[in-house]
């Protein structure tokens, strides 16, 4: 009685097409891998896009309503009219209230701000006094794709692309700023100026 030994592995064939196989799946699960990280990063620079803007948004618009029909000067002395638009390369300047004072520096409650467009982004700069200093160093509040165009709403009821006040002390009703945004429309933003000083 000569039994034949049975084999306990597996044929050249049939480790080929394990192979064959688990190079299939193992290519199948790397895609689904590479779409979930490329959508999670996608998801990602959204998020931190629309963050960005809504903070952004929260400074402007707490800015302008806060604005007072208050002429300031500049480091020369020379006089500044209570709002600037489009001068010596910034958006808009102007003098604003509420400046919270929690360490209790020297400084008044008012504050002159102003913002400017650069290469890449939007930037916020204020000054430690209203009159005769120089603006502290710009932080960015907003990145841009291409430069941000403003308008003004006037007393008229017109909306301006230049602000050329009658007063010194004058102000706009609101603000209109359009901010383009890559293969969207651009995002408008329309502030109101000096709320309590209307």
């Amino acid at each position: 009685m000569n039994e034949e030994p049975t084999p306990n592995g597996f044929t050249l064939v049939e480790m080929l097409v394990a192979l064959a196989l688990f190079a299939v799946i193992a290519v199948g699960a790397l895609g689904l891998l590479r779409f979930s990280v490329d959508a999670e990063l996608a998801s990602r620079a959204k998020t931190d896009s629309i963050a960005a803007q809504r903070r952004f948004l929260s400074v402007w618009t707490a800015d302008l309503a806060q604005a007072v029909p208050r002429p300031s000067r500049d480091q020369s002395g020379t006089p500044r009219p209570a709002f600037e638009a489009n001068t010596d390369g910034m958006v808009i300047r102007f003098t604003r209230s509420g400046w919270d004072n929690l360490d209790g520096a020297a400084r008044p409650g008012l504050q002159k701000v102003e913002y400017r467009i650069t290469a890449t982004a939007l930037v916020r700069a204020g000054y430690p006094f209203p009159d005769g200093a120089a603006a502290d160093s710009p932080s960015e509040v907003l990145p841009l794709t291409a430069p941000a165009t403003v308008r003004f709403r006037t007393r008229d009821g017109n909306w301006r692309d230049r602000w050329e006040p009658q007063l010194t002390t004058e102000l706009p009703i609101a603000v209109e700023l359009l901010i383009p945004q890559r293969g969207v429309p651009p995002l408008r933003i329309v502030s109101l100026v000096g709320v309590n000083y209307q």
